[in-house]
């Protein structure tokens, strides 16, 4: 079950621009992301769930971190970063694009973004990710430019994004596909609209340089955005996981390779050029990925339907055999779902019950 705690931000962990606006907004819980704080809670997760759905939310994402990599070998260093296969990479668009250790171990889910042939934006998930790629950078001889930037990253999401992104950047927008971006002026500088975000119901994400511009930008947004209902929100628990949407640390982590948790349709094992872990995992392709990712559902008697549950034991009668995450009450199915990575042998001479901590539940397709 989920909790709430009073979190002090300190150097370690950093509050964004946009920080005085979600406590304006009446944020109710934070987490910790990248050590930047990240809404996860403003009315109630069920509450949140339906203005998403049926509206549009402003969502403050600086916990995204992003490093910047540029210069004349960044797209060799790049090709050694990552597992996806970048030969044929083009400016303007963005790729979900794993990345692991020596071990095959995934280190990270990032968006890559290509500004143009040398230089490269990485957007991270939960994960330090910029000591690793400046090590590499220079053990290797790159030689690139790798910094972590202060890029501040928002994000408008919901099925009424669309309407709100034109009002404000004008009917072009609307050309703009899945996994793309443009640049476009707003107040005298230049920022960069991708159509990617973490929800399903649609949406943009933008990234702005100037502190004082992005909060011009973010009252702007909730200003047009009236006429559209919306409301400042933040990722939700429920809407990814009735979408299938994975969190790194919580569905996958280090432990885990690309493809045990249905990552592997990004990575390239026939690549002409190597890449860090490229060795590890064609070793474990030949004698086979022993572990899958499942997406479960069950009924549970609970008093609050609201509550999240984590890291709960999975029995094949008295033996556990993996950990269920991310568990949630879905208004959709009526039930709860959530993921479990676990051995395929023992998934598939399993019988047509599976034991969740006593309760049993069904599989389903993560894909």
């Amino acid at each position: 079950m989920s909790n709430s705690f009073l979190i002090n931000t300190s150097n370690r962990i950093r509050s964004t621009p946009f920080t005085s606006r979600n406590e304006l907004a009446g944020v109710k819980n934070y987490t910790v992301y990248n050590n930047t704080l990240l809404p996860t809670i403003f009315k109630s997760l069920k509450e949140d769930y339906y203005h998403l759905i049926k509206n549009v939310q402003l969502w403050d994402v600086c916990a995204q971190r992003v490093i910047e990599v540029k210069g004349r070998k960044s797209l060799s260093l790049m090709q050694y970063l990552f597992c996806r296969d970048f030969s044929n990479i083009s400016s303007g668009k963005a790729y979900y694009a794993p990345i692991v250790n020596f071990e095959g171990g995934l280190l990270n889910d990032p968006v890559v973004f290509c500004i143009a042939d040398n230089h490269f934006l990485i957007s991270l998930s939960d994960s330090d990710l910029f000591n690793w790629v400046s090590a590499i950078n220079n053990s290797k001889e790159f030689y690139s430019e790798v910094r972590e930037t202060d890029i501040f990253t928002i994000a408008i999401q919901g099925p009424k994004s669309e309407k709100l992104a034109q009002k404000i950047f004008g009917v072009e927008i609307q050309n703009l596909k899945y996994f793309n971006f443009i640049k476009l002026p707003f107040n005298g500088e230049e920022i960069m609209i991708s159509k990617t975000g973490y929800s399903k119901q649609s949406g943009y994400e933008i990234l702005l340089i100037n502190p004082n511009k992005a909060i011009m930008l973010w009252d702007l947004l909730m200003e047009k955005g009236k006429e559209f209902k919306i409301r400042v929100g933040c990722p939700n628990m429920i809407e990814r996981v009735e979408n299938n949407l994975l969190s790194y640390g919580n569905e996958m982590t280090l432990k885990d390779t690309p493809y045990d948790c249905g990552l592997g349709k990004f990575c390239n094992l026939d690549s002409d050029y190597e890449f860090i872990g490229k060795a590890a995992l064609v070793k474990q392709k030949k004698v086979g990925f022993a572990k899958d990712i499942y997406k479960i559902q069950f009924d549970c008697k609970s008093e609050n339907k609201q509550v999240f549950f984590n890291n709960l034991s999975v029995f094949k009668e008295d033996v556990e055999i993996g950990k269920a995450t991310s568990i949630v009450w879905s208004p959709k199915y009526g039930k709860y779902l959530g993921f479990l990575i676990a051995s395929k042998n023992i998934m598939n001479n399993l019988n047509d019950y599976y034991i969740l901590d006593k309760v049993k539940f069904d599989l389903l397709s993560v894909s």
